[in-house]
This record gives structure tokens, sequence and C-alpha cells, in this order.
């Protein structure tokens, strides 16, 4: 039996969809686990910052009742062979130890390139501020319903 190219592209294109399906389930794999490794060490949040090509991330970051970081994970990397390891600082200051609400005070003075940088980061900090506090919205949330309603209000739209 002599396959064609049609054939031998379609083997090829199958064998790459299986091999991007085990990654995927690996890699889902790798991120449960990290989570309950942070959920361990207290409340969790999560945050993740998409990427074009390779600069993208997931940061999780666990705090203790107070808001005190008692541990953080960040996943970076290409692909399936990213994993989750450990971050001791941020923004040049140690992680554990210090307060989420003393770096979410620093994120807010940000500029538009770099929060886009640490989107991640920031995130999983507002999720635990959300969580902790008992807050409707995060941080960014708000900020976009503020600029959103003071837009409406100088053009006078009625929505």
């Amino acid at each position: 039996m002599k396959l064609s190219g049609i054939s031998i592209a379609l083997i090829i294109l199958f064998s790459l969809l299986i091999l991007q399906s085990i990654g995927g389930f690996i890699q889902i794999q790798n991120y449960r686990k990290a989570v309950r490794r942070m959920h361990k060490l207290g409340n969790v949040g999560l945050g993740q910052k998409r990427g074009r090509f390779l600069n993208g991330h997931v940061a999780i970051i666990a705090c203790d009742s107070e808001g005190i970081i008692t541990g953080a994970e960040v996943m970076d990397g290409i692909g399936v062979w990213a994993r989750f390891h450990p971050v001791d600082t941020f923004l040049d200051k140690k992680l554990v130890g210090s307060s989420i609400y003393d770096f979410l005070d620093i994120t807010e003075t940000f500029d538009k390139k770099t929060f886009k940088r640490y989107r991640g980061y920031v995130r999983a900090l507002e999720a635990l501020e959300v969580r902790l506090t008992d807050r409707e919205l995060t941080r960014e949330q708000e900020k976009y319903m503020e600029e959103r309603n003071g837009r409406k209000k100088k053009t006078g739209s009625v929505i």
C-alpha cells in the first residue's frame, strides 16, 4: 500500500493534534497540582497575562486571612514545557511575608505598559483582595467602570 502526499500530510497533522492534546493534559495536571500546593498555604489568588508568543505567565499567590503573602508560584515558558516555579521577589521586594495591600498600592501607580507586563501578578493580588475584603469588583474593574461611567456623563449618552 502506497500513501499519497495528502495521506502523509493528514497522518502528520493528526499526530500533531494528538501530541498537542497530550501536552495540554499534562499542563492542566501541572496547574491543578500547583493550585493544590498553594491552597495549603492559605487563600489563593490566580492571575494570568496572555502573551502573543513567549511573554505570558500565570501567577498563583497565597496569603493568610490578614493579607500576608505565604507563597507564590509562576508558570512562564514555552508551551507544554512550562512549569510552575516558586517566586521570591516581585518588583524587587520580597513576596513571602509582605502584605498584598502594599503591593496593590504600588501597582496602582503603574503606567499602562508596566501594568500589562505584570498583569498576571496584579490580577492575582486583586483576586486575593476581593476575597479578603468581600468587595464585588477588582480595582481594575472599578477603574474601568469609573472611566465608562465618566465618559457617559460627559457625552450625555444614555444606555
